[in-house]
């Protein structure tokens, strides 16, 4: 097993030091220095650069055949951070009280280093996996991925050919002294949009009728008031099934998932929970309001923006459809981004699956290795799409407090965590390897 945390450390610190929000990106620095470490250690690389400083990573360990490759996925890009509103600055990755603090330990640079320094150790020592095992590292999955994956596979054609892609998207998780293991098959559909509004301007201290920012403001007042139904889908029915068996809560007794959500008090418990909220119905998040400019200056236009994630069996035009009509006549509703295929999601009765669930228990005894959703997006989608069995999993135990910093304040992952996502990678790999 490889115990090489402190090298872990120093690199994911490393890698935190090196700015790569996005916008704008300048992921090509981070390239390099990954490639610099890989080339130390023997391996193929190829650089793929797609825009001024920004530039996506291939590595290569040669297999024994020529079947389909396996693919390890991690992208360089992180959201940005505020440093004043931070406790430790966030692109120092300075190690405080045994955690490496900075934009990006958890999401995702800690993943790519595990992914790595596996790689190179099973290129130590001399095991030579069925076929090409590669290393793929990209830019610009904080802001859709055009440069970053669906670059790389318009590029590249054996990517199109994977056998199976692990990324990010699930990890262990420890809630109540329980501990599970999430492996993401599958992802909630993005279908975020604004709402604007076009009014009269004037004075402040002459109120009228047509007021830009009134209407967009009774608008999201209508979208924010409707409550989405509560709606069990397979995975989230199984993962659900798995953790929650048998609990007793304050009026229910746990027992299946489509039974106990008729329970009043159990969608109350839903509801409290940000997790299971998010993993039973629709969301509809408001992230940016824009309207006017001057405190004494009614403005003429004005606009809401909302982030909106959909449970995979939902239609997208039938809620835009809802949303019109919950918006009312008096805004647009303009969806954001292009209009992307449904996400498909990643079959979990595979050998993938019960590999990994053997190397977990085999790590940390029997516990529950179940199929999740994840709420956000990620580039998995793009293989998925192609119909590739692609999972989301990092062998890191994290309470939800640590996964909320993630994109959050204080972002950070612990040196434990380091040497748990080390170990557990590694012994993946090797399965994988061998498959």
């Amino acid at each position: 097993m490889m115990n090489d945390v402190d090298r872990a450390v120093s690199l994911l610190s490393e890698l935190i030091r090196i700015d790569t929000s996005n916008p704008p990106g300048n992921e090509e620095e981070a390239v390099l220095f990954l490639e610099s470490c890989l080339k130390k250690e023997g391996l193929s690389t190829e650089i793929f650069p797609v825009a001024p400083k920004r530039a996506n990573l291939m590595a290569r360990l040669k297999g024994k055949s020529k079947e389909k490759p396996i693919v390890f996925l991690s992208h360089i890009d992180v959201v940005p951070a505020k440093a004043e509103d931070w406790e430790v600055p966030p692109f120092s990755g300075e190690v405080r009280d045994g955690f490496v603090y900075g934009r990006g330990a958890v999401d995702m640079k800690s993943q790519a280093v595990c992914q790595l320094l596996a790689l190179t150790q099973l290129h130590r020592d001399g095991i030579t996996p069925e076929r090409d095992i590669l290393f793929l590292a990209t830019c610009d999955e904080e802001v859709g991925g055009q440069c970053g994956v669906e670059y790389m596979l318009k590029e590249v054609d054996e990517l199109r050919q994977a056998s199976f892609v692990l990324s990010e998207g699930g990890c262990i998780v420890e809630e109540n002294g329980c501990i599970h293991a999430q492996v993401s098959v599958a992802e909630k559909k993005l279908s975020q949009f604004s709402i604007e509004a076009k009014g009269t301007g004037g004075h402040g201290s002459m109120p009228h009728h047509d007021n830009a920012n009134e209407k967009v403001l009774g608008a999201a007042n209508d979208i924010m008031s409707h409550r989405w139904p509560l709606k069990p889908t397979g995975i989230v029915t199984t993962y659900l099934n798995g953790i929650l068996k048998g609990k007793k809560g304050k009026g229910f007794t746990y027992t299946d998932l489509c039974e106990t959500l008729r329970n009043r008090h159990f969608q109350e418990y839903v509801e409290n929970n940000l997790v299971y909220n998010a993993l039973l119905r629709n969301t509809v998040t408001v992230t940016i309001l824009k309207g006017g400019e001057k405190v004494n200056v009614i403005p003429t236009e004005s606009s809401i923006s909302f982030d909106a994630r959909l449970l995979p069996s939902e239609d997208r035009q039938a809620f835009f459809k809802k949303i019109r009509l919950l918006a009312g006549k008096d805004v647009e509703v303009i969806p954001i981004g292009a209009e992307r295929p449904d996400p498909r999601q990643s079959g979990y009765n595979t050998p993938y699956f019960r590999g990994i669930k053997k190397v977990m228990n085999k790590l940390m005894g029997p516990i529950p290795v179940l199929p999740f959703v994840t709420t956000g997006a990620t580039d998995l989608r793009y293989f998925r799409e192609l119909g590739i069995p692609a999972y989301g999993f990092f062998p890191v135990t994290l309470s939800n407090q640590e996964l909320f910093r993630m994109h959050g304040l204080d972002e950070r992952i612990s040196v434990r965590n380091m040497g748990e996502g080390l170990a557990g990678t590694y012994e993946i790999l090797k399965f994988l390897a061998a498959v």
